[in-house]
């Protein structure tokens, strides 16, 4: 069953006409393509929120690691938290667009990251948590063959 966030997102696209497909399937180009910038546009003006400026090293198709982040001016705190909801909004749309639900995916993935926790586990240097051996990831699969029943 979907959160009422995703309720809201879906009569907001319904309203400006998008699909919003009751069964999983994928989508048109055209589709996946606006899903994609929408996503990048609103990452990135939460990024400079955040006092970040993103670079792109020379490169033919850009990979997260293409990318270089530096400190670049004052958090604006408004920004930040508006960009949040934004990215929020623009990644559960682009659930919706692909017929998923998104409260079965988001239990799944809490699950998992939870589990990152388990003995061997640590903290990187640049903050990022390091999962443990055996780690499994989440069941995305079989959220999707459920909803799918």
């Amino acid at each position: 069953m979907p959160t009422n966030h995703w309720r809201r997102i879906r009569d907001f696209m319904q309203t400006v006409g998008q699909d919003t497909p009751s069964d999983v399937t994928v989508p048109a180009e055209a589709v996946r393509l606006l899903r994609a910038k929408l996503i990048l546009e609103e990452a990135l003006e939460t990024t400079a929120a955040l006092g970040v400026a993103v670079t792109l090293k020379d490169t033919s198709r850009v990979k997260f690691d293409d990318l270089t982040f530096s400190p670049d001016g004052e958090v604006d705190l408004e920004c930040v938290v508006d960009g949040c909801a934004d990215i929020s909004v623009v990644t559960i749309g682009t659930l919706i667009s692909f017929g998923v639900d998104d409260e079965p995916v988001l239990e799944e993935v809490d699950r998992a990251n939870l589990r990152k926790f388990g003995p061997g586990s640590y903290m990187r240097a640049d903050g990022k948590w390091i999962k443990p051996p055996g780690w499994t990831p989440p069941d995305i699969a079989g959220v999707l063959a459920r909803q799918s029943a």
